[in-house]
């Protein structure tokens, strides 16, 4: 998916630019070897290796996760309205504490037989040369969390709408299907959906929470997937041995989302290089993951036998990690079992050309027009 590098390669990595993100990868590599932090915009800095990526990601302390990507006014309620992802310590601590029981392992592989059915539906609508993204990799995540969510069949084509409608964590308020999805999460909120720890929340939060697992859940397992599937069928690895494996290398070489971003709280440095208090730090979990200095001089060929390879940083790290990663990581496995084991001899279309779909933050392909075999 790489390509290659125009004249003036260690020119800063813009993350509002999608000229950019589009192919992000060869500018990357260029800025690990030369320029580590660059400033594209004033006030932003982007930190592209490996190390440093961690080290922004590991301490909220210094680099704050909150109000970042949000409209949300500053008042003394404003937590209940920020996402998960928004908040810093000690408010974070508390509702990741009281979320965890919903993304525990065992509460999750409960719904392995819910994401074959749901797959092994979708695959059966399959049609010779399909878009797979539009008839499989889109809608699978729609189903699979609103069966996560406890949606009933009442509800569920509305969520599905609203699923489908929701892709970010500004201006939803405004959108004619809030007031919908709002009544909506504000019923579930008191019922046994999640294993029941919405109970535990104020109702703003649990529906700020219901709305989260949508604009978090949904577009990067869409893209996730999407990158699985292309990578293994680029790779002739279109087989489910050794799948767990193929997952975590796809995972780091084209995770869903390309970046994140956190606020310096103090005036500080990041690889030297100096930050003032308030100024953004943009922490490129997509170059990271293609360090040499990690993951040696071949990190950029898909090796599902590279050692460590869990530790890659598409789920994040630190106290912001992924909540739900063994989620994400059932639905990669089961969908994929399910192509494979239906559609052993698939294939990308002749004229299969990568599109980009997705925001700034995220990357996928838009399309993936296959022969059914």
């Amino acid at each position: 998916m790489s390509g290659s590098v125009a004249s003036g390669a260690t020119t800063a990595f813009n993350p509002l630019d999608l000229r950019h993100t589009d192919d992000p990868y060869p500018r990357l590599a260029a800025l690990r070897r030369e320029r580590p932090v660059s400033t594209p915009l004033p006030g932003w800095h982007v930190v592209v290796r490996d190390a440093d990526v961690r080290a922004v990601l590991a301490d909220p302390a210094v680099w704050s996760s909150r109000r970042n990507n949000t409209s949300v006014p500053e008042t003394p309620e404003a937590d209940r309205e920020l996402a998960l992802s928004q908040l810093d310590p000690p408010a974070h601590t508390r509702l990741r504490r009281l979320l965890s029981p919903a993304f525990a392992r065992t509460f999750v592989a409960e719904l392995e037989p819910v994401v074959r059915e749901r797959a092994e539906a979708l695959a059966d609508r399959l049609e010779q040369g399909t878009d797979l993204v539009a008839g499989f990799a889109a809608p699978l995540p729609r189903a699979v969390l609103a069966a996560f969510c406890g949606v009933d069949d009442a509800d569920a084509a509305d969520y599905d709408r609203w699923a489908g409608a929701f892709t970010d964590l500004l201006g939803h308020r405004a959108h004619p299907e809030w007031p919908a999805f709002e009544r909506w999460a504000r019923r579930t909120a008191v019922g046994p959906a999640l294993n029941g720890v919405l109970a535990d929340l104020d109702r703003t939060e649990a529906v700020t929470f219901l709305h989260f697992l949508i604009v978090a859940g949904v577009p990067n397992l869409r893209h996730a997937l999407g990158n699985l599937v292309l990578r293994l069928l680029r790779e002739e690895h279109w087989r489910a041995d050794g799948l767990p494996e193929a997952i975590e290398e796809s995972l780091r070489l084209d995770p869903p989302a390309l970046w994140q971003m956190r606020t310096a709280t103090r005036d500080t440095t990041v690889a030297g290089a100096p930050v003032r208090a308030g100024e953004r730090v943009v922490a490129v979990v997509a170059s990271a993951n293609r360090d040499p200095a990690r993951w040696g001089e071949d990190a950029d060929v898909f090796r599902p036998d590279r050692p460590g390879l869990r530790a890659h940083l598409a789920f994040g790290k630190g106290p912001h990690a992924c909540l739900g990663a063994s989620l994400t990581r059932l639905q990669l496995r089961v969908a994929t079992e399910v192509l494979i084991g239906r559609y052993p001899g698939l294939r990308l279309a002749p004229d299969f050309r990568f599109r980009r779909a997705g925001d700034f933050m995220s990357r996928g392909p838009a399309a993936l027009p296959v022969h059914l075999e």
